[in-house]
């Protein structure tokens, strides 16, 4: 896989958690695919439209710090995404999650259409 192609996945990952796009639901409209679907870490499954909604409203509640990340090219439109993260909440670091994204290129641009978050292993 291209370093950069790599890299580049790499920080639309990242963008996802920053909270100023994960309150600006047009920034996130262009990050998420119109088939966006996710599994989360709770086990709850949310589409495109639950997730646009959703999402925002967590925003300010939670920092999320990610680390381990690889990324595979399945496809030359679609690539996988994984990594480690948690979040911090009032500055205590919560469970540990592995989570996986499919990201599919659309024209120039690369938008997510599934996320699964799974609770690490203690």
């Amino acid at each position: 896989m291209d370093d950069a192609l790599a890299a580049h996945l790499q920080a639309l990952e990242r963008a996802l958690h920053e909270p100023a796009v994960r309150g600006d639901v047009a920034q996130l409209a262009a990050l998420l695919d119109d088939d966006f679907s996710e599994i989360g870490s709770s086990g709850a499954c949310f589409d495109r439209a639950a997730a646009l909604a959703e999402i925002p409203r967590e925003r300010a509640q939670v920092e999320i710090v990610s680390t381990d990340y690889r990324v595979v090219l399945l496809a030359p439109t679609l690539a996988q995404v994984r990594y480690r993260s948690w979040y911090v909440v009032g500055g205590e670091r919560q469970r540990e999650v592995l989570r996986s994204s499919l990201w599919r290129l659309h024209g120039e641009a690369w938008r997510v259409v599934f996320h699964q978050g799974t609770p690490a292993a203690p």
